[in-house]
Formats: structure tokens, sequence, C-alpha cells
């Protein structure tokens, strides 16, 4: 019946359309007639060859919305802000959505059941994988510990502090390597020791990209053997572990770098094309604008809660790589690319670290803006 009505509106629609075509043509005709007889016929002033123009003729507030669309489009694609929108439009687009609240809810309860979530509990890792994770269990005496957390109240006993920030000049520029060599060295820290970093940037939601960031520039310094906590204080706590609110205080020692940039990538590898460029920014950043030919993979892509991804998992996430190609990973700091550059590493990738900040300023400064 709904069919049957909705048929019978269309029909209904377009016989009036028609209707309307044929009376703007005999008001047209019967005009020209008039005219023809000297203008004695009264129309009152209405032009019908206008009126046919006027129908075909956007109006203002028509074309100012035609025009609009491009910026709505990338507002819906990429959840980007609708500062472009007026207050009217914004205030439309409120009503829309919590008009449609309640329908939307409704289909994601009555939607199929997604899989389960991998537990992290059950990730079992490979010895590749445990050459850079390493597992609560596998963690000796022998290994220093070292939480680079920021404001960390909770530490695994026996650990080592030093807060992530220590190691920045600014977010995205590490201090000189002989400065960071000090800073390891006071805290007892050489790099003949094994070491095992763990920690988290609560205020960037937690995970562990500092952990990863701190791996990463360790590697670049020619530590051999260091690893990255295949977990967190807390898991540590409750595996029946001891944890502390007190830093461990080592006797200082020299550190003496063995640097490489091999973990590490420049503007001119980057802009030579030679290798693979993923992108491990949101999506909203991604859209806003990225290195030419980048591949978006958002670095919680590869996260299962605060641990990364069993290496099933992983293969899925990288499924568009070529295993065979460097692969140059960043972020606009580095610090949350190391997580998935971590990953890479982990499936036996050539990766490289990079930030976007130093795309942005040697596109600038070398007037590349157009390539």
């Amino acid at each position: 019946m709904n069919l049957l009505k909705s048929k019978l509106m269309q029909i209904c629609i377009i016989c009036g359309g028609l209707l309307a075509v044929m009376a703007l043509s005999q008001s047209a005709y019967a005009g020209a007639e008039c005219a023809s007889l000297g203008g004695a016929c009264d129309d009152g002033g209405w032009d019908p060859m206008a009126k046919l123009d006027e129908i075909g003729k956007p109006t203002d507030n028509q074309a100012q919305t035609a025009a609009k669309w491009p910026e709505k489009s990338r507002t819906m694609r990429w959840n980007m802000s609708a500062s472009g929108l007026d207050d009217e439009e914004k205030k439309t687009s409120e009503t829309i959505e919590t008009t449609d609240a309640p329908k939307a809810a409704k289909k994601v309860q009555n939607a199929t059941p997604a899989k389960a979530a991998e537990d992290p509990a059950s990730i079992v890792r490979s010895d590749e994988a445990k050459a850079i994770l390493a597992p609560l269990d596998a963690v000796t005496n022998a290994d220093i510990l070292l939480d680079v957390s920021e404001n960390s109240s909770t530490h695994i006993a026996g650990s080592v502090v030093i807060p992530y920030m220590e190691f920045d000049v600014q977010a995205g520029v590490l201090k000189s390597v002989p400065e960071i060599s000090r800073i390891l060295g006071d805290a007892g820290i050489s790099r003949e020791d094994s070491v095992v970093i763990y920690g988290e940037c609560l205020p960037c939601g937690g995970g562990p990209s500092v952990a990863t960031y701190i791996y990463w520039m360790m590697k670049g310094l020619g530590h051999e053997n260091v690893l990255v906590l295949d977990g967190t204080a807390e898991d540590w706590a409750a595996s029946g572990r001891d944890t502390t609110k007190d830093a461990q205080i080592l006797p200082g020692k020299i550190y003496t770098p063995a640097e490489t940039t091999n973990y590490t990538a420049t503007y001119e590898f980057v802009k030579s094309k030679q290798a693979q460029i993923v992108d491990a920014r949101t999506l909203p950043e991604f859209g806003s604008g990225s290195i030419p030919g980048s591949i978006s993979i958002p670095y919680a892509s590869v996260l299962n809660g605060k641990k990364i991804k069993s290496e099933d998992q992983l293969n899925k996430v990288f499924m568009m790589l070529d295993k065979e190609k460097p692969v140059v990973v960043f972020t606009n700091t580095g610090m949350k690319a190391s997580v998935i550059w971590c990953a890479l590493k982990m499936m036996g990738y050539d990766a490289r670290l990079y930030n976007y900040r130093d795309w942005a300023a040697n596109q600038e400064q070398k007037g590349d803006a157009a390539d």
C-alpha cells in the first residue's frame, strides 16, 4: 500500500510539472500575441519569459549552499570542525544529529555483535617479538628497569626513573648525544647494561609510546641489549610482583654511545621515494595534509589496549605494505609513530622513524612545497 501511494505521488508530481510548463508556455504564447497587437492585452506586468529564466537560475542562498558543499564533505569525511558553516547551518546540523540519535542507537542495538577484541593476556609472542618486547616473567635481577613515565607514582621495585621529557629539548627534538649520554650515565646506566624500558604518557591517554620512543632513541645510540617491557607497572602488580613509590638510585657510570642512523629517516630519504611512507597520525590529521604518497595507518591500530597486538593481527594491519621495501613511519613529533615503528621491527620490516615537523620545515626552507 505504501509503495502504491509513493508511485501515485510521483505521478502527481510529474503531472503537476507538465501542467506548469504547459501553462507557462501558453502564457508565453499569449504574451507574444499581445505584443503583436501592440500591447493591447493587460498582463498585470507579469513577464512569462522572465519567469522561465528565473526557474533555471539559482538564488543567492542556493549558490552559497552549493559553494559550501566541498567544506561540508571534508567535515563529514574527516570529522574536522565545521568552522566554515554559518550559525544557522550549525544549528540545523546539531538538530539533525539530536533527532537521529535514537535511530542510530537502535541500529547499533540491532547490529550483528562485533568479534570480541583480542585478550591482551592471551597474546603469544614469537622469538622475534621477544627480541624487542620483554615478557614480565623474562625480567631478571640482572636487568635495569627504566621507568620513563611522566609523573608516575608507582614504579616496579628496583626501577631507575628518568621521565621521557628529560631527553627532549622540545617535542620531537632530542637533546644532543653527549647530553643524553650524560643523563643515562648519571642514572647508573652504561651501554653495556641490559635495560628494560617501560612507562606511559598519561596525558596522552596511556599506552607504550614513551617506552617505544626511548627504546628507539637508545637503539640509535648503539645500545644492543635493550628491550621494551610487554606490559605496564599495573600489569606487574597484578601478577603479584612488587611495586613501590620510590625510585632506585644507582652509582653513576660512563655511557659511551656508538651512534647509528639506521633507525632514523632524513628529509632527503623521504623525498627520494625509495621507501613506503606511513602516516601514523589520526585520520582527521591525515586528511588535513600529509606527506605526498603516504599510507594512513593510525598508531592506535597496532594497539590492543595498552599492549602491541599479536603478530597475526599486525599482519592484517600491515597487509598493504611490501616487506621487501623500506618503511618510514611518522607523526607530528615521532613519539606515537614509534609504536608502529616498533611493531614493524617486530615483524621484520626495515623501518625508520621520522616526524612531520621536519618535513614541513624543510618544505618551507627549501621551497619544495609544490613537489
